[in-house]
């Protein structure tokens, strides 16, 4: 069977990624041909980081280990007072450097299981949108790649399992689109361009899209085959980005729906910042971003750094100015 061809963006901020889980669960999987790049999207950038990572994949993979574009929540060029989680624009800038035509997303301490390149490899060549399933686990033992013991209890479920079918993919609602593990045509994304930084300290970057890709028209496949297990204690361990999730007033609420061309809430719940994402995507009816100040399709490595200087300066939720935050 001939090769395919694909980007795998591996997105991390933590003291501990356990890259290597990843790099030796993936390479035994990887066929004849197939034609594979990993760019490590580092939060926390260094050359030690990039040199033990590259070890790892030495001989079994391409890997370009780049730091995340600039953030006005994170980073040196953070407008905040602390760091904010901001997982958009670090996927945005796995999609900026990603060289091939199908790009796949995969969380940070996690080891892939059997069968995962195999689901993966199929939505390459049907070029469908897919998303993994996944599990989180503590005290994970995991010896060249393989998972030999966990501890499941309480630690995290994937909801959408029901749904799924052992035999292979089933199609979701865009909502069911989680970042634990996920793939599409790289072009595609661009066309949507990208990922929406209006979700960027609020988090909902990975749901948000897969409802703006439905709404473009896309299907959204959901394939338990292609299933990843998490650390649970990595996954706490020495993170220092955190979330935020504001709340307003409703009439307040309602005013600031108004400024993104919406008149009546769609959902019901809570007026915070994750409900309006969810209002504002289903309001406007549109794919589009709301919150990227730049063509991604534009962007090119090189110019990465120069998006700072078209910052935000006010929380797009609420209009409270950054540097308070």
């Amino acid at each position: 069977m001939s090769g395919v061809v694909a980007s795998i963006v591996y997105p991390t901020c933590r003291v501990e990624p356990a890259f290597e889980w990843f790099a030796d669960s993936l390479a035994p999987q990887l066929g004849d041909g197939d034609d594979v790049e990993v760019i490590v999207v580092d939060g926390a950038h260094s050359a030690e980081r990039g040199e033990r990572w590259l070890r790892a994949a030495a001989g079994r993979f391409a890997l370009r280990h780049v730091a995340a574009k600039p953030s006005p929540y994170n980073g040196a060029y953070r407008l905040t007072q602390r760091d904010y989680f901001a997982a958009a624009s670090a996927r945005n800038s796995g999609l900026v450097h990603a060289r091939r035509p199908y790009v796949f997303f995969v969380d940070d301490a996690c080891v892939l299981m059997d069968g995962w390149w195999r689901a993966a490899r199929e939505a390459i060549r049907s070029q469908a949108v897919v998303t993994g399933a996944y599990r989180k686990c503590w005290d994970m033992h995991v010896e060249d790649g393989v998972l030999e013991t966990c501890r499941s209890e309480d630690a995290g479920i994937d909801s959408r399992w029901a749904l799924g079918d052992a035999r292979g993919p089933v199609r979701v609602g865009g909502g069911q689109l989680f970042g634990a593990g996920f793939g599409a045509p790289r072009e595609l994304l661009l066309q949507l361009n990208g990922f929406d930084e209006l979700c960027d300290s609020i988090g909902g970057e990975d749901w948000q899209l897969g409802i703006r890709l439905e709404l473009a028209g896309a299907a959204i496949w959901y394939d338990r085959r292609m299933l990843s297990v998490e650390s649970e204690e990595l996954h706490r361990l020495g993170t220092p980005f955190q979330r935020i999730d504001r709340s307003l007033p409703p009439a307040a609420y309602m005013e600031r729906l108004k400024d993104f061309g919406v008149r009546h809430r769609r959902v019901s719940g809570a007026c915070d910042s994750s409900h309006m994402l969810l209002d504002i995507v289903y309001g406007t009816g549109s794919p589009s971003t709301q919150g990227n100040y730049y063509w991604l399709a534009d962007l090119e490595e090189s110019g990465l750094e120069a998006t700072a200087r078209r910052f935000p300066r006010r929380h797009r939720f609420d209009g409270v100015s950054l540097s308070g935050l």
